[in-house]
């Protein structure tokens, strides 16, 4: 009985998170201005995305919130109207909801790495970042490496996305600029000699032949730099026109890649994803794409988002349903209309849709067999799906709830 209870108050946390991805986080701007001044390095960086419905160019907020035990929630949502409110009690940071505190707050813990510098002179924690996982030390890098996109420079950007709006109220604020190789390199080795072992690289969208010839440099200079033929690195990539180039992403030394439709059925990816329809050969290209990947790459090693909320759940399920039974690792995110995309001003489906739909994903990926450490082993940053596989192996098998993988 003391297991099940433990598990109702884990997932009861877990709904939380859910509940500020979906709905944002509401606050007095200036909450956190003694915390950020003492913690300058847990300010939020919008390396890539901003997933606020509204603006917070003008003050700083924190990169990350973590509920109760140590949920993380995917990014800072930040909107003045949300339900959830956060509180500063004189023992620290709560969530509120209608009135009541529901939630200890609390925020990421800064890897010693991030104040170090590479041998060009540029902070670490400027070139990578250790998202979702980096309080309890799971270790994941990730690497934004540019915040361009020549989808919206044609206005053909996915509709749901604000990378070009974000890239404009924040790039030169927080000094988000291209990364080098080298420089990744030097992060990766700093993190991996503090304990973390996966390596995640992403950014906006880039011609084919452009993006396979970079990715390919920053894998050799991570294996020059720490010695590791298998780094353990997640390639985030367009579906290629040409199939065969998926094999050099392998031999270059990634061990997986992430390959994303965003939305199931050919009309919907041709409304939502105008310019990956037309410059990534379409739908049907892109299920090749993935299903090639599993070929190359092997079952539990090729991972597929959709953006939840911008169809009726039925239909992102029978994509959750296809894909995992095929051997990729299908995934959903909270849709939230951010502000600079094409879908500010519109409203995602309630809490209780998207978390009905976080179940549902993580029993399809059961049913087909994927495990806990594929899917560790795939994302980035802990999203509510993958946080279940966390609680159930931690109530049924007694593993611990969260792995401390770096060296104090």
């Amino acid at each position: 009985m003391a297991d099940e209870k433990l598990r109702e108050e884990l997932l009861n946390e877990l709904k939380i998170a859910n509940g500020l991805e979906v709905e944002g986080l509401s606050y007095d701007p200036h909450i956190f201005d003694e915390f950020l001044k003492e913690n300058p390095d847990l300010r939020q960086n919008h390396h890539m995305l901003d997933c606020s419905i509204d603006d917070t160019s003008k003050f700083f907020a924190p990169r990350q919130i973590r509920i109760g035990h140590g949920f993380p929630t995917r990014s800072f949502s930040t909107n003045f109207h949300s339900p959830y409110h956060l509180v500063k009690e004189s023992d620290g940071f709560y969530i509120e909801r209608e009135g009541l505190l529901i939630s200890k707050a609390s925020f990421s813990e800064i890897p010693d790495w991030y104040e170090k510098t590479s041998s060009s002179g540029t902070k670490l924690k400027d070139i990578c970042q250790a998202p979702g996982s980096l309080a309890h030390g799971e270790g994941c890098v990730f690497t934004c490496y540019s915040n361009e996109c020549v989808l919206s420079m044609n206005g053909k950007d996915c509709r749901f996305c604000n990378i070009a709006s974000t890239k404009k109220r924040f790039a030169e604020r927080e000094g988000n600029s291209w990364k080098y190789p080298k420089d990744i390199a030097e992060a990766v080795k700093a993190a991996y000699d503090e304990g973390f072992d996966h390596f995640n690289i992403s950014g906006g969208f880039v011609p084919e032949r452009r993006e396979l010839e970079y990715y390919i440099d920053v894998a050799e200079a991570i294996q020059n730099e720490t010695g590791l033929e298998d780094f353990n690195g997640t390639a985030v990539i367009g579906a290629p026109e040409d199939l065969g180039v998926l094999e050099r992403y392998k031999e270059a030394g990634y061990r997986t890649v992430a390959i994303h439709p965003e939305v199931w059925g050919e009309s919907w990816f041709n409304s939502i994803c105008p310019g990956k329809a037309e410059v990534n050969g379409g739908f049907k290209h892109y299920l090749e794409a993935v299903d090639e990947a599993v070929q190359i790459f092997g079952k539990g090693r090729v991972r597929t988002q959709f953006v939840a909320g911008l169809q009726p759940k039925e239909m992102v399920l029978e994509g959750l349903e296809y894909f995992a039974s095929r051997g990729a690792v299908p995934f959903t995110i909270q849709w939230v209309p951010a502000i600079g995309s094409h879908f500010a001003g519109h409203r995602s489906p309630t809490e209780e849709w998207h978390w009905d739909l976080i179940i549902k994903n993580y029993e399809i990926l059961k049913k087909n067999g994927i495990t806990y450490e594929q899917v560790y082993d795939l994302i980035p940053d802990w999203r509510q799906f993958a946080d279940l596989y966390r609680i159930n192996n931690h109530i049924d098998n007694g593993t611990p709830l969260f792995v401390d993988k770096t060296k104090k």
